[in-house]
């Protein structure tokens, strides 16, 4: 198992640390409610060192990584990020990853723990050798990541940060200096707050997470949090809403592809916007507390319909929510089904996304 740079931290902290996909990565520090509430009120940090990290340069960058990534690597501006996916032949999802353009010929992406090795060496045999690039794998150089997330994250950024963070936009990335130490900073906001992302060297990382926490406004958060959080805005997990099997047009993603142009799995996107897949991915909430577990079964009048693929207590909406893949059939918002987890059954209705209305993310500043 891997310990992230700032194990150390999580371990002075009090963290209860667990096996995250190969790495030690702490799940919660007092509790999973009350790190949700803070990053819904505040702002949290979040230990994220264990995702993927490549450097992609070079003149013909754009090109290459245009037809590697559902992303168009040449459309997308310096300063800019766009959420999109790996996928094999058969359209099936390797990863979905956040593209950034750094400059005109120099992009970084983010990738999932568990493809963080696959993934680089999925690319690196897939880009075009007509197109010679450079491809780095920061992750193996000692890169890090942690993301300051909450409606005050900016608060707590601008006091450490050389350029005024003010300036980004949503998706958007730039060169900083914080808390002394170079840096990319972006902004996405996996929990659907307002939030940053900050990565670079280790020992920089390191020292502005302690910068960070320095701050009273801030409180650091894990795994457990991070996981309500992105489930009550209908995010999608990498390994239950989205796999090789549940490609993004199951996923409800269509937003994210341009099926008008080329690139590896395009063909089977295209076959399933002709002929719809029979089962889609919906979220749900409940009347009740009752949690759905992953792998429980779901019911539409009576009949086996489908599979929970996450669950969880909303500390938010205060009833249970979760995610399943059901028959496209019940995929509609406001269909009544039902969770069996082998010793009750309760009521869900698929809801709209997000389930969470009030998130911060997109917020004009």
């Amino acid at each position: 198992m891997i310990k992230t740079a700032l194990y150390d931290q999580h371990e002075r902290l009090g963290a209860r640390i667990v096996d995250f996909g190969g790495f030690l990565l702490p799940v919660q520090y007092t509790s999973v409610l009350e790190e949700h509430r803070h990053c819904r009120t505040a702002a949290s940090v979040f230990d994220c060192s264990h995702m993927g990290q490549y450097l992609i340069q070079g003149e013909s960058a754009a090109e290459a990584l245009a037809t590697v990534c559902t992303q168009d690597a040449v459309k997308l501006r310096p300063g800019r990020c766009k959420y999109g996916f790996l996928l094999n032949d058969d359209g099936g999802v390797i990863d979905d990853t956040i593209l950034m353009r750094l400059a005109d010929d120099e992009f970084l992406l983010v990738v999932n723990a568990g493809g963080r090795d696959s993934d680089y060496e999925w690319i690196e045999s897939r880009l075009p050798s007509q197109l010679p690039v450079e491809l780095t794998h920061l992750s193996q150089q000692g890169y890090a990541k942690i993301d300051v997330q909450g409606p005050q994250s900016l608060e707590v950024l601008s006091p450490l940060c050389e350029t005024d963070p003010s300036a980004l936009k949503y998706f958007a990335i730039h060169r900083n200096k914080i808390a002394g130490h170079d840096c990319f900073l972006s902004r996405t906001g996996y929990t659907g707050e307002l939030g940053y992302e900050i990565m670079g060297p280790s020992d920089a990382v390191s020292a502005i997470f302690d910068a960070v926490l320095e701050n009273s406004i801030t409180q650091p958060a894990g795994l457990g949090a991070r996981d309500s959080l992105r489930l009550e805005m209908g995010y999608p997990l990498y390994g239950h809403e989205l796999s090789r099997e549940i490609g993004p047009i199951h996923a409800g993603l269509e937003f994210f592809l341009d099926t008008s142009r080329d690139f590896i799995g395009v063909e089977a996107l295209r076959n399933l916007e002709a002929t719809p897949p029979s089962q889609s991915i919906v979220f749900f909430k409940s009347a009740t507390r009752r949690r759905a577990q992953e792998g429980n079964g779901v019911l539409c009048d009576g009949n086996p319909v489908g599979t929970v693929t996450s669950g969880a207590f909303s500390p938010s909406l205060e009833v249970s929510i979760g995610a399943a893949l059901v028959d496209a059939k019940c995929a509609e918002v406001g269909t009544k089904l039902q969770i069996d987890t082998g010793r009750a059954k309760f009521d869900v209705e698929v809801a709209d996304r997000p389930l969470y209305q009030d998130g911060t993310a997109r917020k004009k500043i």
